[in-house]
């Protein structure tokens, strides 16, 4: 009998905890708007258990307020994806492009260059236009920020309007 009441009790207690998150989630820095990307890790169903892994626990952070911790991870997860639909489809143009450059596969050439030069060389064979190319180069700034030890500190929207993009762009390059 106890346990059947502990069983009814738990399941309100997470119907009530879902719908605070639910009302609460309108109100701006509120820890309850982490919620709602919750629905944004369903569109990644795509993608390989490595990067979605990413994103998983990018959301994880934000729910703890590693807001710093969730940017980086959310950046890494696009930039996997980037990286390897740029490399598949330029690999050729971008050897002609840097002839200098020395690697044999995406793995090597992600350790040898910068990601604002990879940034750099998607724009140069035509894989991003202007305006992405600008957008990933403040993204990255922003990711850097977070990344290295500074006294920044984004906020919890700022952080939640990252991730969100990151997998919104993530979406464009399956």
């Amino acid at each position: 009998m106890i346990e059947i009441l502990y069983k009814e009790w738990t399941v309100k207690a997470r119907e009530a905890e879902n719908a605070a998150h639910q009302i609460l989630s309108v109100y701006g820095d509120s820890h309850s708007r982490v919620i709602s990307l919750n629905d944004l890790i369903k569109r990644l169903s795509n993608l390989p258990v490595d990067i979605s892994s990413y994103f998983k626990e990018s959301i994880i952070c934000l729910e703890h307020e590693l807001k710093r911790a969730s940017v980086v991870m959310s950046w890494a997860g696009f930039f996997q994806v980037f990286s390897e639909n740029v490399y598949s489809k330029y690999e050729a143009d971008i050897r002609k492009q840097r002839i200098k450059w020395i690697f044999k596969d995406l793995t090597e050439l992600k350790e040898n260059y910068p990601e604002a030069q990879l940034i750099d060389i998607a724009k140069d064979v035509k894989a991003i236009n202007k305006s992405e190319i600008k957008i990933y180069h403040g993204q990255l700034a922003f990711r850097n920020q977070c990344a290295h030890p500074t006294f920044f500190q984004p906020s919890l929207n700022n952080a939640i309007g990252f991730v969100d993009n990151m997998i919104s762009q993530t979406e464009k390059y399956l």
